[in-house]
């Protein structure tokens, strides 16, 4: 091996760990908090366990199987609606021909570049007269579409091959059954990658849930976090016992389906 490929190899090790270190290290402060009191949380150096660490801050939690259970509907309805708008609409906009397709793609590409707090208002006043504000369906309604998730969805279906819906036309076949018979089965993998996309936004999701939600019954997790949070005094504590609680579906989702979400990104065309 030669000089200057040690030197490569050896660089791209160095930046992998830099950057493993980034991830790991806020993960490991999050699980070493979420046992010790507030006094030890910010003592030097971090130790993973005191005289002092126990369950004390988990217990304090005795509102949160409520918010979990609300995270969990307001996340499976948000993630099933988004993969259904997100697959039929890559469809259309890929594998039908129609005036004004291209167009309408831009224009739906450019709505992503919209911060959300320039439409939170408008989209407040419509979700306001529709009478569901302060229900888990206001989430759900704003949450149904995802210019993302077509995208990537539409960057894949280009890929297949045209002569496949072609020979399934021919022998009369309708079109929903081409996509559902046909194209979706070869999809699975980018499915796999919109689905961690979707469930990772909307478990996380906090800003929505803070506008919409007033009822303490009906908090989903990110919101249930600010019960620490008073005027004065934040506890860290059951803050990062909750946070502990909520990185663990995301990541037993991540590591069921990392196989597909590699494909999925690879097999769309957006890789690095």
């Amino acid at each position: 091996m030669t000089s200057k490929k040690i030197i490569q190899k050896c660089t791209t090790w160095i930046l992998i760990l830099i950057t493993s270190l980034f991830v790991v290290v806020p993960v490991y402060i999050i699980i070493t908090a979420s046992f010790k009191n507030e006094r030890d949380i910010f003592e030097a150096p971090m130790a993973l366990w005191t005289s002092n660490s126990g369950l004390f801050n988990f217990k304090q939690l005795d509102k949160f199987p409520l918010y979990i259970w609300n995270s969990i509907k307001v996340t499976f309805f948000c993630t099933v609606i988004q993969l259904g708008t997100a697959s039929t609409s890559a469809y259309a906009f890929s594998k039908l021909k129609w005036k004004g397709r291209d167009t309408l793609f831009v224009l739906y590409l450019m709505s992503m570049m919209i911060p959300i707090q320039v439409i939170i208002i408008p989209q407040f006043m419509v979700i306001k007269t529709l009478g569901l504000y302060n229900t888990h369906l206001a989430l759900i309604l704003v949450g149904s579409f995802t210019v993302f998730g077509t995208f990537l969805m539409k960057q894949f279906f280009i890929t297949l091959p045209d002569s496949l819906m072609e020979s399934a036309r021919m022998d009369g076949a309708h079109e929903w059954t081409i996509f559902l018979k046909i194209v979706l089965p070869l999809a699975k993998t980018v499915l796999a990658t919109v689905l961690i996309f979707s469930f990772r936004w909307f478990w996380n999701e906090f800003f929505s849930a803070l506008i919409y939600l007033t009822s303490p019954e009906l908090k989903t997790l990110p919101l249930g976090m600010t019960d620490f949070v008073s005027e004065y005094l934040v506890y860290f504590g059951p803050q990062m016992a909750a946070a502990m609680i909520s990185i663990i579906p995301v990541m037993i989702l991540f590591f069921s389906l990392q196989r597909y979400f590699i494909q999925g990104i690879a097999s769309s065309g957006i890789k690095g």
